[in-house]
């Protein structure tokens, strides 16, 4: 057994302990967070249009330097990931677990980081079309990393991917299908805004027309790339998290996300 085997045994026996594989995987949600706001800070600084999730609050950014509003990227990601949580709440009613009111402490974390992290790359934003669509690319690359990590920890989702989960839950739609419905109207929600506020397509680019399409994609080249080094996640012995839905089928596991961004 060479030392590379050894290290691996130790670190899978030491982590497959409940409390230290719980540790790491809340450690592994919020790095997965922290990647997935840089991906979003990214595309908004493009200025090329946000992934479709983004692109109501980005919109709404625009809106409130226009108008002198004093709220930012990060303010409005918390207030429409809160509605998100709140159509949660309304659809599943008495079915809804309170474990997972531990996701409004999960959207906080990445409101923050949203902001933190245009503060950070703001200053060096980018100009002409060619750097845009570099770091629009990069914004994809970021985000599709992030989601990946974040689907490793498999403990909760962020309201977003949520509330898509329970609508399909309800619906008895397939997640793929109701994805793509929630990112099509959210997606038109923030076109319409931006029309009649703006006077014409702010955030709504070419830029979310690629996310949509490159992101899932992203995530699967993530998946495969560290395929040989999956060990570093233990399974689990148990739930460490009630399913989202009272149906334990129901709960996106990351190889079922997987699946469905591949569609």
């Amino acid at each position: 057994m060479n030392r590379n085997t050894t290290c691996a045994v130790v670190w899978q026996r030491f982590f497959s302990r409940p409390t230290a594989n719980l540790a790491l995987r809340v450690v592994l949600m919020f790095a997965g967070l922290m990647g997935i706001a840089l991906g979003i800070s990214l595309a908004k600084l493009a200025c090329m249009g946000t992934s479709p999730i983004s692109s109501v609050p980005a919109v709404m950014t625009e809106v409130s330097e226009v108008h002198g509003i004093p709220l930012t990227m990060g303010m409005w990601t918390f207030v429409f990931n809160l509605s998100y949580f709140l159509l949660e709440l309304a659809l599943l009613r008495r079915a809804f677990r309170p474990v997972q009111f531990l996701q409004i402490p999960l959207f906080f974390v990445l409101s923050v980081f949203v902001d933190l992290w245009l503060a950070v790359f703001g200053p060096l934003a980018p100009q002409g079309y060619g750097w845009q669509l570099v770091w629009l690319l990069a914004s994809i690359a970021v985000l599709g990393f992030g989601i990946r990590v974040q689907l490793a920890a498999d403990l909760l989702m962020t309201p977003g991917d949520a509330a898509v989960q329970v609508i399909a839950y309800v619906s008895k739609l397939r997640f793929s299908r109701c994805k793509v419905i929630w990112d099509v109207s959210l997606m038109s929600i923030a076109a319409l805004i931006s029309l009649l506020v703006l006077g014409g397509l702010f955030q709504v680019r070419e830029g979310t027309i690629l996310s949509a399409l490159l992101v899932g994609p992203m995530v699967r080249l993530v998946d495969r790339a560290f395929a040989h080094v999956s060990w570093l996640v233990p399974a689990a012995s148990r739930n460490l998290v009630a399913p989202l839905c009272p149906d334990s089928d129901a709960s996106p596991q990351p190889e079922a996300a997987l699946a469905d961004a591949a569609e």
